[in-house]
């Protein structure tokens, strides 16, 4: 029978607070879910089954799996910390409790902290004692539990709940589904074959077979040796049988040879996985910075260009900023110089003792210029008054006139100072200020809106920039504290991936070549079994070749039945995957299966065509991770006796792989526990979904808890409380 998990409980455990009955979860034989947020405990209920199994936990903060040892203060409630006094003692404690058929057993593991200093987080101001491996026993059908005290008996308890080899398929996390099972290695649903099915059955029989053989050929080797008469046949034999054997040695050598460089360049491929994933984003995040960093300066020359010359812009015609605020002054220019003008021309006129006037000119000096003057006289036009001045006319004569006016000699020697040059410098010099006036102030306004945009461009590229500097930073190669070269580690990841395709091929060849020998092999062996000397008796003989055909037939079984496993294996394994998606809008491929050299399985994912799928999302490809699993185990005439332990398996799933999940769960696994948040959700009653709550209706469901921390609670108050709705 199955050993299904009746309780699990915590004292003080992490967010526990508190002693094992207020942490008490009861589960049944089926699916039990643990439905919390981030942060509410999934993680740290399932560090109580690392802690059990390996004395480790996975740490919140580094992702990594630590020791127990060195992280004993980190795993003790903050709340139950801060109530020990000086001297004070606190216990931390799991306990889980599972049954079979006849018995149920208690196992507790713990440790006691004793305070003696005065903070809660330096691991030097407490002792800490760890408690023996406690393991109590009981009759289900009596009341009393028993402590066992036997080391062995307590081994084959802890190993009864999930044996050592079957804990890497019964619990995991996360992402570390896609690891169950990694398709890119060769021999990896070969080896999970190997640990979830009989199959080694067969392989031990083939062992035996081959040693009785073995024995049967050495006895019937030695009579032919002692032999007197003509056993040359038998002798060549003999010698290319050894010869095949030291054929296949070597080619086996050569074999382990490939898989090693296979195994290390994986390795490798592994541990450079995710600095190569950071590596190719901080060269985009590169790319990205050099696009922004030459946008901004072409922005900042843009803004230096248009700061440096808004002085420029207040004696720049174009612009006449400095004219602002001086209409006022332009009426009074205006005015002071009509009145010098009027009484220079009757000064003048005085001094001249002339009565006409028309040679003289209002307008500022040598204004018009002669040029001016002369075209206007060619063309019969006064472009001062904008108007015909016909020859012969009044107009005409003026200009003429005004062509032939004195020059300022004449006037030198009329004033003693003439300001009527200076005057006119201003009236003409300011002209084109004045135009621009009644401009100004948009013209500023422009510019300071300019000054403004261009400053906003510059300030959002610098937080552009320095928001992908800090993504960048954030991208670890090879450390914490590493700063290796990007296209480095980019190359050294491709020659990883090239090593291990080299050895995959090799691996492949060299597999090729050893069935080809042992085939010749096999063919030398049957030939031996046929030959006859006449002075050797004919038991040996027989035996010979009896123990030849029993271990051929051997073999022939194994293949046999692994031929036909392997076909139940892709036939359970597309009806669990098709189930498993069935609720999912997209329509998944087919997934095949095959036996290639060396006794490994090829996996392929192929659409209905039969071509190879690639680039599926994260969901598909670890249904596809659950649905071999799951097939593995189905295939197994035992079925699966362990529960199912898992936390957040559908983090990277939507909701209709979710439903899948569940039901295709409770048909292969005896018991599962598993904790999630992807049905979680605050703002209802019961804190589910849509999908939650027609899980809590799903009768295959035989518990739901929900854990939650109480809102407002400092950091060092906080605890997890749960509220049962199944």
């Amino acid at each position: 029978m199955a050993s299904i998990i009746t309780n699990i409980a915590f004292k003080n455990f992490y967010n526990y607070y508190g002693d094992f009955e207020l942490n008490s979860y009861d589960f049944k034989e089926g699916v039990n879910i643990i439905v919390a947020d981030n942060g509410n405990g999934k993680s740290k209920f399932f560090n109580a089954l690392l802690w059990l199994f390996k004395d480790e936990v996975l740490d919140s903060d580094s992702k990594k799996s630590l020791s127990i040892k060195t992280n004993t203060i980190k795993i003790i409630s903050d709340r139950a910390k801060s109530e020990t006094q000086l001297n004070g003692i606190v216990d931390c404690a799991i306990r889980i409790t599972y049954s079979d058929k006849r018995f149920s057993y208690e196992i507790i593991k713990s440790f006691t902290a004793k305070k003696i200093g005065d903070t809660i987080t330096n691991p030097n101001d407490w002792y800490i004692y760890f408690n023996d491996l406690q393991i109590n026993k009981r009759d289900l059908d009596l009341f009393t539990y028993h402590p066992v005290r036997d080391e062995d008996e307590k081994n084959r308890i802890l190993n009864k709940l999930i044996q050592e080899k079957l804990r890497p398929y019964s619990l995991f996390q996360g992402e570390e589904v896609d690891k169950i099972i990694d398709f890119s290695n060769p021999k990896a649903i070969n080896n999970a074959v190997q640990t979830l099915t009989n199959i080694q059955k067969y392989e031990k029989l083939i062992n035996r077979t081959t040693y009785a053989f073995k024995r049967a050929e050495d006895s019937l080797n030695t009579k032919i040796k002692e032999s007197n008469t003509d056993t040359q046949r038998f002798d060549e034999i003999i010698d290319k049988i050894e010869k095949a054997r030291n054929d296949i040695e070597i080619e086996s050598q050569r074999n382990d040879q490939f898989n090693t460089i296979y195994e290390e360049a994986k390795e490798e491929i592994d541990d450079l996985e995710t600095a190569n994933q950071n590596a190719v984003k901080r060269k985009e995040i590169d790319d990205k910075i050099k696009t922004q960093n030459t946008d901004l300066k072409i922005v900042e020359e843009d803004y230096e260009n248009l700061t440096s010359k808004i002085n420029n812009r207040f004696y720049d015609g174009s612009f006449g900023w400095i004219a602002h605020g001086c209409s006022n002054f332009v009426n009074i220019f205006r005015s002071k110089n009509q009145e010098y003008i009027e009484k220079r021309v009757a000064y003048k006129l005085q001094k001249l003792n002339i009565d006409d006037n028309s040679t003289i000119s209002f307008l500022p000096t040598d204004s018009p210029d002669v040029v001016t003057l002369q075209t206007m006289i060619d063309k019969e036009f006064c472009y001062v008054c904008n108007r015909i001045a016909q020859k012969g006319t009044h107009e005409h004569n003026h200009l003429i006139k005004l062509l032939e006016r004195p020059n300022k000699k004449s006037d030198q020697n009329i004033y003693k100072n003439d300001l009527a040059s200076f005057f006119s410098d201003i009236q003409v010099g300011s002209q084109s200020y004045l135009n621009r006036i009644n401009d100004i102030l948009d013209s500023v306004k422009s510019t300071r809106e300019k000054e403004h945009e261009t400053k906003e461009k510059i300030k959002q590229l610098n937080i552009r920039i320095k928001d992908l500097k800090d993504k960048r930073s954030n991208l670890l190669l090879g450390g914490e504290n590493a700063e290796n070269d990007t296209n480095s580690i980019m190359s050294r990841y491709k020659n990883a991936i090239s090593k291990m395709e080299r050895a995959k091929t090799s691996l492949e060849n060299s597999s090729t070549e050893l069935k080809k020998i042992e085939k010749r092999l096999h063919s030398l062996e049957e030939e031996k079994s046929h030959l006859k000397v006449k002075d050797v008796p004919d038991i040996y003989q027989t035996n010979y070749g009896f123990a030849l055909d029993l271990k051929n037939a051997a073999e022939r079984t194994r293949d046999r039945i692994y031929n036909e496993m392997l076909k139940k294996l892709e036939e359970n394994a597309n009806e669990h995957f098709q189930n498993l998606i069935k609720y999912n809008e997209l329509k998944g491929g087919q997934l095949k299966f095959s036996k290639v050299a060396n006794d490994t399985i090829e996996f392929q994912y192929v659409d209905n065509s039969g071509n190879e799928v690639s680039g599926a999302s994260e969901g598909f490809q670890r249904m596809k991770v659950l649905s071999v699993l799951m097939a593995i185990i189905s295939i197994s005439k035992t079925g699966y006796e362990y529960p199912l332990l898992a936390d957040a398996p559908l983090s990277a799933f939507g909701q209709g792989f979710i439903k899948g999940f569940f039901e295709e769960t409770a048909k292969v696994f005896p018991q599962s526990l598993l904790l999630i948040k992807d049905i979680y959700d605050k703002d209802t009653d019961t804190k589910l979904n849509t999908l939650g709550q027609e899980l809590l209706k799903n009768p295959e469901i035989k518990s739901l808890y929900v854990n939650q921390i109480p809102e407002g609670l400092a950091q060092i108050e906080i605890y997890t409380e749960k509220f049962k709705l199944k």
